[in-house]
């Protein structure tokens, strides 16, 4: 598994790490084999994301949450927060993660994938639909409960396709991270992820579609829906 420089391990520890992690996150830990690499999320109470990492299952007590530096202790205390009645630490793995590549061709990774990493800068903004976790296999509906869970159900059986997540090339070298994507003065979603012109943007299906069919002199030079 290769990931970039800026990520570190959070090891899950103790005998109730499958049932704890099971009420949390947004994957089914008790379908995953030793070894086995899950992407996963979790969520606060109103169904938005809290952060997102790759779920590692190293035993049938212990995990590794490999997350974006920048979400490390938000993501640990929300862990420790629901862990009060359960027999299950938490903490840093101290492990030096030598085998990755650079932030630019990460980045690049996540735009081609659609599958968008939580920071700091965006911790708590987005549900699981706007960034496509709905596709990208990082929410399981069969699981069961975990924390916001009512909700992004709902969202999900009651509007379908209402959010995409595309990936724009524009010629334009002056747009930011987590900021309004704009295209002749009209707001088409929120920018989650860029690199060199490239971008994933979040936003409402139905904004995506008319861009695609009016992109005459809009400066994009493709659109891609997810």
């Amino acid at each position: 598994m290769l990931i970039s420089k800026y990520h570190r391990i959070i090891v899950v520890e103790g005998k109730d790490s499958i049932d704890f992690l099971q009420g949390q996150i947004s994957t089914d830990v008790s379908k995953q084999k030793v070894e086995q690499i899950d992407r996963s999320a979790i969520c606060n109470l109103k169904g938005r994301v809290i952060a997102s990492f790759f779920c590692k299952k190293i035993n049938n007590d212990q995990f590794h949450l490999i997350t974006h530096q920048s979400v490390v202790k938000k993501l640990m205390d929300t862990l420790k927060k629901y862990a009060v009645f359960s027999k299950v630490s938490f903490s840093e793995g101290v492990k030096e993660i030598s085998d990755y590549i650079d932030d630019e061709t990460w980045k690049n990774s996540i735009i081609d994938s659609f599958d968008p990493e939580i920071y700091s800068e965006n911790s708590e903004k987005y549900t699981p639909q706007e960034l496509g976790y709905d596709k990208s296999g990082r929410i399981d509906f069969k699981k069961g409960c975990f924390t916001g869970q009512e909700i992004i159900a709902r969202m999900h059986y009651r509007s379908p396709g209402n959010f995409s997540i595309a990936r724009v090339e524009i010629n334009d070298p002056n747009k930011s991270f987590d900021q309004a994507f704009t295209v002749n003065n009209k707001k088409v979603g929120n920018i989650i992820e860029y690199v060199n012109g490239k971008y994933l943007v979040s936003g409402k299906t139905k904004n995506f579609d008319s861009l695609k069919d009016n992109l005459e002199n809009t400066g994009i030079q493709s659109i891609e829906l997810n």
